[in-house]
């Protein structure tokens, strides 16, 4: 279950559970600040080439169809 907290500018609606802390990045497993339980990959993994072009090949495939 779920608790949520007040809604955000967006209207969105932010589970309690969702706070800012230190992670483990899940590409390289170095510690990295994430603002939420959703934020999982470091800068430094998503500045490098392999993880930006990954990103680029699923959006191209995504918009032909």
């Amino acid at each position: 279950m779920t608790i949520k907290s007040a809604e955000s500018d967006f209207g969105t609606i932010k589970a309690t559970a969702d706070v800012a802390t230190a992670r483990a990045c899940l590409r390289c497993r170095s510690t990295f600040w994430s603002e939420g339980f959703g934020e999982r990959i470091c800068s430094r993994c998503k500045g490098s080439a392999v993880w930006r072009s990954a990103i680029y090949e699923g959006m191209a495939d995504r918009h032909r169809y």
